[in-house]
């Protein structure tokens, strides 16, 4: 379930994103580009702060 609601925010920002770099004036190639980077930091942290907050409330029982 975790990775479904991780999966359907990255879409969601991506395109977000995507959208603001095309009204900036980037074609949509670029603007895929650019917000494919700035999404895989974004994710990256929030993928993080998840694994950790698992890690801390269930202990051993998070890696099975």
């Amino acid at each position: 379930m975790v990775n479904s609601m991780l999966q359907q925010e990255r879409k969601q920002l991506f395109r977000s994103i995507t959208r603001q770099y095309i009204q900036e004036g980037y074609d949509i190639k670029e603007a895929k580009r650019l917000a494919k980077l700035e999404v895989d930091d974004i994710m990256s942290d929030k993928e993080a702060f998840v694994d950790n907050y698992v890690r801390d409330v269930w202990g051993e029982y998070a890696d099975e």
